[in-house]
């Protein structure tokens, strides 16, 4: 409980300071992250240049965002072929519990967790809510910053409308 409550603290924090300067907007360029997966290794977005990047922020406590990943496996297998990279950032507050979950429940894609020292990438983003999906093209710029849920017919349709994909 005292970590949902956490987390809706954090949540409300950016939602109130997201009315300044730095927020992201479609056009624009994504500003860059550095998080780490579960063996520790920092990635950053530049590492991604050059691909289509789909950013899924969950959590391991989300119940929409455990719903979705089913339907985001089965589109990343289905796109696996293609230009584009799906990177999953945990807003959790546990590294343990995060990596306990990728043990029981292995999902595709580059897996991530946020750096809570630093959360500027998701304030620029306001993401007050989760899950969310934001499209990037592969120079790194904001294609879709709402993107619908994986469940939706429309999400693979966005998809397989890039150009050069």
């Amino acid at each position: 409980m005292r970590m949902i409550v956490w987390c809706l603290c954090i949540l409300f924090s950016l939602h109130v300071f997201a009315e300044g300067d730095g927020l992201a907007k479609e056009g624009d360029q994504s500003p860059d992250f550095k998080y780490e997966d579960k063996d520790g290794k920092i990635h950053s977005l530049k590492e991604f240049k050059g691909k289509y990047v789909l950013i899924d922020f969950w959590a391991t406590y989300c119940a929409p965002c455990k719903g979705d990943m089913p339907y985001m496996e089965k589109i990343q297998e289905k796109f696996k072929e293609k230009k584009i990279a799906f990177v999953g950032i945990s807003i959790d507050t546990s590294k343990d519990v995060w990596i306990q979950f990728l043990k029981q429940n292995p999902l595709m894609g580059t897996q991530l967790i946020i750096n809570l020292k630093d959360i500027s990438f998701i304030h620029a983003y306001q993401v007050t809510t989760i899950p969310r999906y934001v499209l990037l093209d592969k120079e790194g710029k904001i294609v879709n910053i709402n993107m619908p849920r994986p469940s939706n017919p429309e999400f693979v349709k966005i998809l397989e409308s890039l150009k050069g994909l």
